[in-house]
C-alpha cells in the first residue's frame, strides 16, 4: 500500500476508536446481521479488528494480498460484493468523523487523506478477491453452455467471445483477445443478416437486442481501460454488468431461435400449463394500447427461483420439476385470471398486471414471496433453500417509443434483489 503520510500510531488509534461502532452498526443492518448469524460472531470481530489494524503497517503487496483474501471469504460466505462495498464505506465515514472529533491527533486533512487512501485501497484489494472467484464460477457455466447445441453457431460465437473477455481479465490482460468492433464480431455480422429479421419481425425488439449488443461491447472497453489502471473495483462492477447483459442477449436468441424452429406452434408451457413467451408480445402491446386509450395502469413483474441450480444438482431435474410446477400454481392462486403469467425461461416467470401500480404488485408479490418460503417440502427438497427472488416495473408513458424497456426494468429490479441477498422483492 502506498505508505500513509501520518503515522501508522495515529492511524491505528483512530481505527480502534471506531472499531466496535463499526461493528454494532453493521449488525443493525438486516442483511449484514443474516450474514453474521451464522458466525462465531466474538472470534470474527476480533478477526476482523487485528485484520485492520496489522493492515496499516503493510507494505502495497502484502496489504493488497490482506485485503484480497478479505474479499474471497466473504464471497465463499455469501457476502454481496454491494453489501461488503457499502460496509467500506461505513467505515470512510467513521473513520472520518472520529478524525475530526480528535483533538491534537495531527493534521486534520493529512489524516482524512489517509483515510481516503486506506479505504480505497483496501476495496480494490477486496474487489479483486471477489472478481477472482466469480471469474472461476463464470467460467465453468460459460464452458458448459459452449459445449450444448444451438441452431444459430453465432450465439455460441458470442458466449465464445465472452468467455474469451474472462480469461483475458483472469490474467489481467490489457491487450483484448477479441473484436470491439459491434459489426465485425461473428454475433453483430448475425444481427445485421436477414436471417436474424426472420427469427424477430418486430423492429423494436430487433432494435432492442442489437441495442443490447452495442451496450455489451461498450462496457467491454471500460473492462480493458480499467486492466490498465489495475482497478479492480471498477473491473467487477463492469465485469458483472457485461455478463448479465450477454447471459440476457444469449437467453433471448436462444429462446426465440429454439421455439421458432419448433414445428408445433402453441402458446402454453407443457410443464407448467402457463402461457409461454411466443405471447408475450401479443399481450405487451394490447396492454400498452389500452394503456394509451385510458391511461391505465399495468405492472410487468420477473420472478426468478434463488439456487435453483443446487436444486437440480442435488435432487436432479424431477426435483427441479417439482419445484417449478409447485412455484407456477403459488402464482395462479395468487393472481387473478385477468393477469397474464408467463414461464419466460427455466427457473424464471414473468407477469403482466393490467389495471395494477407498483406499490399494490409490491404487496401480492410480498404475499407470493412470504408464502412460497414458508412451502413445505419432503425427500429430497426437505433441506433445500428454495426461495423465489422479484423485480417489479411499472410502465409509463416514457417508455411508449420502446414498450418492452419495461420488462429490461423489471429484469433490473430482479438482479437487485439477487444482489442484495436474494428472497426479496425489488421495485
Amino acid at each position: 500500500m502506498k505508505r500513509l503520510k501520518v503515522s501508522v500510531s495515529v492511524f491505528e488509534l483512530i481505527l480502534v476508536r471506531v472499531f466496535d461502532r463499526f461493528f454494532t452498526e453493521l449488525t443493525a443492518d438486516p442483511y449484514h446481521a443474516d450474514f453474521l448469524k451464522e458466525a462465531d460472531f466474538k472470534r470474527l470481530k476480533e478477526a476482523q479488528r487485528i485484520n485492520f489494524i496489522e493492515s496499516v503497517g503493510d507494505d502495497k503487496d502484502a496489504f493488497f494480498l490482506r485485503y484480497k483474501s478479505l474479499g474471497r471469504f466473504h464471497f465463499e460466505k455469501g457476502l454481496s460484493y454491494v453489501e461488503y462495498y457499502d460496509a467500506f464505506n461505513m467505515l470512510r465515514t467513521l473513520l472520518t468523523e472520529e478524525a475530526e472529533e480528535s483533538d491534537g491527533i495531527g493534521d486534520a486533512k493529512m489524516i482524512r487523506e489517509a483515510i481516503e487512501t486506506y479505504i480505497k485501497k483496501a476495496i480494490n484489494a477486496s474487489a479483486a478477491g471477489y472478481l477472482e472467484e466469480t471469474l472461476g464460477n463464470d467460467r465453468i457455466t460459460l464452458l458448459r453452455q459452449i459445449g450444448r447445441q444451438f441452431d444459430i453457431v453465432a450465439i455460441k460465437e458470442h458466449l465464445q467471445w465472452v468467455l474469451d473477455v474472462t480469461d483475458d481479465i483472469s490474467q489481467m490482460n490489457a491487450r483484448p483477445s477479441v473484436k470491439f468492433d459491434e459489426e465485425k464480431c461473428n454475433c453483430g455480422r448475425w444481427l445485421n443478416s436477414s436471417e436474424f429479421e426472420k427469427f424477430f419481425e418486430d423492429p423494436l425488439v430487433r432494435q432492442e437486442i442489437m441495442q443490447k449488443h452495442h451496450d455489451i461491447h461498450m462496457v467491454t472497453r471500460n473492462i480493458y481501460r480499467s486492466i490498465e489502471r489495475e482497478d479492480y473495483h471498477k473491473i467487477f462492477i463492469d465485469y458483472i454488468n457485461m455478463v448479465r447483459q450477454s447471459m440476457y442477449l444469449y437467453q433471448e436468441l436462444n429462446f426465440n431461435v429454439t421455439q421458432q424452429s419448433m414445428i408445433e406452434d402453441v402458446s402454453k408451457d407443457a410443464l407448467t400449463g402457463l402461457l409461454n413467451r411466443r405471447y408475450l408480445n401479443e399481450v405487451l402491446k394490447s396492454e400498452v394500447h389500452l394503456h394509451a386509450l385510458s391511461g391505465g395502469a399495468f405492472t410487468v413483474v420477473m420472478f426468478d427461483l434463488d439456487h435453483f441450480k443446487a436444486v437440480n444438482d442435488t435432487c436432479g431435474h424431477q426435483g427441479g420439476d417439482d419445484v417449478i410446477v409447485t412455484f407456477a400454481g403459488l402464482l395462479k392462486r395468487h393472481l387473478r385470471k385477468t393477469d397474464n403469467i408467463f414461464r419466460y425461461g427455466g427457473e424464471e416467470f414473468l407477469v403482466i398486471l393490467p389495471g395494477t401500480a407498483a406499490e399494490e404488485a409490491f404487496a401480492v408479490c410480498e404475499k407470493i414471496r412470504s408464502d412460497f418460503e414458508k412451502q413445505t417440502w419432503s425427500g429430497c427438497l426437505e433441506n433445500m433453500p428454495i426461495t423465489v427472488s422479484i423485480g417489479i416495473s411499472q410502465y409509463t408513458d416514457a417508455l411508449k417509443e420502446n414498450p418492452r424497456r419495461v420488462i429490461f426494468d423489471a429484469d433490473k429490479n430482479l438482479y437487485r434483489a439477487k444482489v442484495l441477498g436474494r428472497n426479496r422483492t425489488v421495485k
